[in-house]
């Protein structure tokens, strides 16, 4: 298990999550009620871009800490929901703890 992997998921799913949060509650109103179009392509622009670092980010801490589907899945969801960053930090905050207590045993070779 590689506890780097997960600290920089966490990290990624963060920034991610706040650019969603900017794009739904800035972009969208300054599109919609101030007709300012350009907002939403920037702004959604910058989001798909962290979208994508953050899906190759959930790849990589897959493979390397071989996660089940529904860890994944459960990420997957959360990533598209306005404020599913908080869920996700719980849910990383709890496998980092899993991987502490395996190292606390000696069960872990490289957390």
């Amino acid at each position: 298990m590689d506890k780097k992997s997960m600290d920089r998921l966490a990290k990624v799913s963060l920034i991610e999550g706040i650019s969603l949060i900017v794009l739904v509650f800035v972009g969208m109103p300054l599109k919609y009620f101030m007709g300012y179009e350009t907002a939403t392509k920037i702004l959604g622009s910058i989001h798909g871009v962290l979208w994508l670092a953050f899906l190759y980010v959930l790849y990589d801490a897959r493979k390397k800490n071989s996660l089940d589907n529904s860890f994944t899945a459960k990420m997957l969801v959360f990533s598209v929901i306005p404020f599913g960053l908080i869920p996700m930090e719980k849910m990383i905050k709890e496998f980092n703890g899993k991987i502490e207590e395996k190292a606390k045993k000696g069960e872990l070779v490289n957390a």
